[in-house]
């Protein structure tokens, strides 16, 4: 073959520059298809929603005095006196907790930060490290967490820095500490910092509920509560699968609520469903729903409920706010008139095979705000009763596979409710 002449090399040197260049220039379809594949996981409003106007209807409502019909909680004390809390685990800034079994299991940290512990002991590092890309403005943060009921998969949901509510999965190990990256399920952006709502649990078929606030503002400006278009002011039932695209599909089963509503919905006219729960006997599922400035609220639905509508921001428990109660909308079977230092309902567990025979078959629930440890029991007349037992900064309840009790403070970390000898 005859040697390239200068000129031609000088060519073909050229174009070998210039397709480098375009290369490096051009997005590679590995990127291009991670950008595609989280916009098919992903709710956006069709428009970006404007600042809530202070002469807004819902601004003004929000500030008129609470009419006196809604109850003040005046709850008995208890006759239970052998109880205590002891630290389980030291960790300011804990807000969430689940188990594997009893002594085994993971607490979360409002960062970011995820810890295990193993046999009651806090493992030192974290096993998980979200804090660079967690938002912990307002009402964001690490807000919950579940675990398959395999055990395979870990569950979290956050806020990330971009404000956006992101469910995620992460792979289990033999190995406690042996936790995977995350792997994306689903993201909902969020218009404000407030009322992201934030649990998970999942309920006896294996489905996963999690749940949306509102979004925020001052009465729902955006009226996400009676929207069945977007997953805000819903909690939404969902079926898994992280090794699969999609990773989550509405589940089997789900209610049809009508043209262009979210087929993931399960609740409706939610505000902010920080805490809810299943009860293992009954199923039915118990949603504890802060409220807007007058009334916190619990309402408990049946697994034939699907589709209930709470309510807001037509009303706020049995208040009248935007609308007024009516048969089409599931009235609370409690609810608590803000006063007496207590302002924001803490969810908890209907206990069941409770070692703490005095608690039996009784909803555990607190107040953020005041911090003590209450119970509902809904058969004797919505009676409530005070537990001698406070912490300072209640944000969650947990229960191991012995169905012991915990109290996640967000000031000082999580008790353990046991028997005082």
């Amino acid at each position: 073959m005859a040697p390239l002449s200068g000129t031609t090399r000088y060519i073909i040197l050229t174009f070998a520059i210039i397709a480098g260049i375009a290369i490096l220039q051009t997005p590679s379809s590995n990127s291009e298809g991670t950008g595609n594949r989280r916009d098919e996981i992903r709710w956006q409003p069709e428009t970006n929603p404007s600042i809530p106007s202070q002469d807004s209807k819902e601004f003004v409502l929000s500030n008129e005095p609470c009419p006196n019909d809604i109850p003040l909680l005046e709850p008995i004390s208890s006759p239970a006196k052998n109880l205590e809390l002891s630290v389980f685990v030291d960790l300011p800034g804990a807000i969430s907790i689940v188990f594997l079994d009893t002594g085994d299991g993971y607490v979360a940290e409002r960062t970011g930060l995820v810890y295990a512990f193993a046999s009651g002991e806090l493992v030192a590092k974290p096993v998980l490290d979200l804090s660079s890309n967690t938002s912990t403005e307002m009402d964001q943060g690490l807000l919950g967490m579940a675990v398959s009921p395999d055990a395979r998969w870990l569950y979290l949901n956050r806020t990330d820095s971009n404000g956006s509510s992101v469910l995620s999965a992460h792979s289990l190990g033999a190995d406690i500490i042996n936790v995977g990256p995350e792997i994306e399920i689903m993201v909902v952006d969020q218009p404000s910092a407030m009322h992201n709502g934030g649990d998970l649990a999942f309920d006896s078929q294996g489905n996963l509920l999690i749940s949306f606030g509102d979004g925020g503002g001052l009465g729902d400006p955006y009226g996400h509560g009676q929207n069945l278009s977007t997953p805000l002011g819903s909690i939404l039932r969902i079926s898994i699968d992280p090794e699969s695209w999609p990773p989550h599909r509405p589940s089997p089963g789900n209610p049809d609520l009508g043209p262009e509503s979210d087929p993931r919905i399960w609740v409706s006219g939610v505000r902010n469903p920080f805490r809810f729960s299943f009860d293992e006997v009954t199923g039915d599922l118990w949603v504890a729903d802060l409220g807007q400035q007058c009334a916190e609220e619990i309402t408990v639905l049946s697994p034939d409920e699907a589709g209930a509508n709470l309510g807001w921001n037509l009303v706020e428990g049995s208040r009248s706010f935007m609308g007024e109660p009516s048969k089409s909308l599931r009235a609370p079977n409690f609810e608590y008139r803000h006063g007496r230092g207590r302002c924001a309902i803490i969810g908890g567990f209907v206990l069941r095979d409770t070692p703490h025979q005095s608690l039996k078959d009784r909803y555990i629930f607190s107040d953020m705000c005041a911090g003590q440890l209450m119970t509902l029991d809904l058969g004797r007349k919505s009676e409530v009763t005070s537990l001698p037992l406070f912490v300072d900064q209640p944000v969650a309840f947990g229960r191991d596979s012995k169905d012991n009790l915990y109290v996640v403070d967000l000031a000082n970390g999580v008790w353990l409710l046991r028997n005082s000898k």
